[in-house]
């Protein structure tokens, strides 16, 4: 007696490669996307120690603003000395990343690169490697903590942003063509100290 042939879609043949075929791109997809997940979160807290040792520095070191603008800004009233200075938002200066105006490039430069050979400040680079200058925003703010005549000049608080820091996919962004994408605004603060770094004057 003649055996009937099996239809096309009675046969069972090759299954096994179909179910591989369909599943394993799924499962390169699931890999990249842990491995991403896990990269995101590696850069994103390198980049918040960077903005907190960052923040650290400028609230010990000299105003990164140009020139005078600083101390035209939290200026004090020698006729009301030891009166406190009451807080006010309203009073700050902004430099750096969307900011009118820039922030000192010598500055700046030894923040985010550190201090050159033999400096006990190796720069935010060395904890976050794809930081730069140009993406760095710092803003100065009157915070009611100082008091007019105080030698080393109002207490300010002192605020960092990250802006616009794009975020690399290398593998999602080979097998999907997804492009990076930006932190969202990165903001570290904190209140000054002596906002003096020359301990030739005493400070």
């Amino acid at each position: 007696m003649e055996r009937k042939k099996a239809g096309f879609f009675s046969l069972e043949s090759g299954i096994a490669l179909t179910e591989a075929l369909i599943v394993f791109p799924i499962m390169v997809t699931a890999v990249a996307v842990c491995i991403e997940f896990t990269n995101v979160m590696y850069q994103w807290n390198s980049a918040a120690k960077a903005m907190q040792l960052g923040v650290r520095k400028l609230i010990v070191s000299d105003p990164v603003t140009t020139g005078s603008l600083f101390d035209d800004t939290f200026t004090s009233d020698p006729a009301l000395a030891g009166e406190l200075i009451s807080a006010d938002s309203s009073v700050q200066l902004v430099c750096g990343a969307g900011a009118a105006s820039p922030c000192d490039a010598v500055k700046m430069d030894r923040l985010v690169n550190g201090g050159g050979a033999g400096s006990v400040w190796p720069g935010l680079k060395a904890y976050y490697p794809a930081i730069e200058a140009d993406i760095i925003r710092v803003t100065y703010e009157r915070s009611g903590l100082g008091y007019h005549g105080r030698p080393a000049g109002q207490v300010v608080t002192v605020r960092m942003d990250i802006v616009a820091d794009p975020i690399d996919l290398p593998l999602l962004g080979s097998l999907l063509g997804l492009a990076g994408f930006n932190f969202p605004p990165f903001t570290v603060s904190a209140t000054s100290e002596d906002l003096c770094t020359d301990s030739g004057i005493g400070c």
